[in-house]
């Protein structure tokens, strides 16, 4: 009879050996902010777009829109962090910023971003 236990005992300890290793917990995607949150009206604002699991899953695509205006993605820093490049809007207009990924849906940050004349500043 022991030698049975022993054998069941040592069958279960070879199997939970060769198991995969646990997966790591998946980074939830999301967007919390931006950097600066004005920008020049006649376009050209470099914006940091801070968040998380940007790029830890694999490549995503991404499309960020002020308003209605498309901005150009220019790069993906790291997981947590994307630079774009406002388009030109109406000075004093604060706008929604949307980001799309592709894989992953749409984001919403509400009148997150506004558009000033720097030639005043």
């Amino acid at each position: 009879m022991r030698l049975i236990s022993f054998a069941l005992f040592a069958a279960a300890a070879c199997s939970n050996a060769s198991a995969e290793p646990p997966a790591k917990p998946r980074a939830t995607l999301s967007v919390t902010k931006l950097d600066p949150a004005q920008g020049d009206s006649e376009g050209g604002t470099y914006v940091r777009i801070v968040g998380a699991g940007f790029i830890a899953e694999g490549p995503r695509n991404l499309k960020v829109y002020f308003g209605a205006r498309a901005g150009t993605v220019v790069r993906f820093v790291n997981d947590r962090e994307v630079i774009v490049q406002a388009p030109a809007g109406k000075v004093g207009e604060a706008v929604d910023v949307q980001c799309v990924f592709d894989p992953g849906g749409a984001m919403k940050l509400a009148k997150a971003f506004t558009f000033v004349d720097k030639a005043k500043n």
